[in-house]
């Protein structure tokens, strides 16, 4: 099996939940005071240097943990820094943009 196919076919995505499915699951595993929303921000990191280990962390681990090799896994980062670098065309390239889902609850 080939890593491009791992790579397609991966499920783990992580999970997206939208507000009101999070909000009726707190409620029913016996929270109260139910906020939540979300937040959408921008993390610029200084270089490509630094870019790469953020990405290869924070995003793309899901991912690379199908590979079977660290070589492998380190040409596919390099490879999507090469996409990344094809599209820069702001002030700040290694930047990227975010949704956080925020929640404030009590649990009497």
């Amino acid at each position: 099996m080939n890593s491009k196919y791992i790579l397609q076919t991966c499920t783990n995505h992580g999970i997206f939940t939208k507000l009101d499915d999070t909000s009726k699951l707190l409620e029913k595993i016996g929270y109260i005071n139910i906020k939540v929303h979300l937040h959408t921000d921008c993390v610029n990191l200084p270089d490509r240097e630094i870019y790469p280990q953020f990405v290869k962390i924070v995003i793309m681990r899901p991912f690379l943990e199908h590979l079977p090799e660290d070589k492998i896994k380190n040409r596919h980062l390099e490879l999507f820094l090469e996409e990344v670098e094809k599209t820069i065309k702001s002030q700040t390239p290694w930047s990227l943009d975010y949704v956080r889902l925020n929640i404030i609850a009590d649990k009497p």
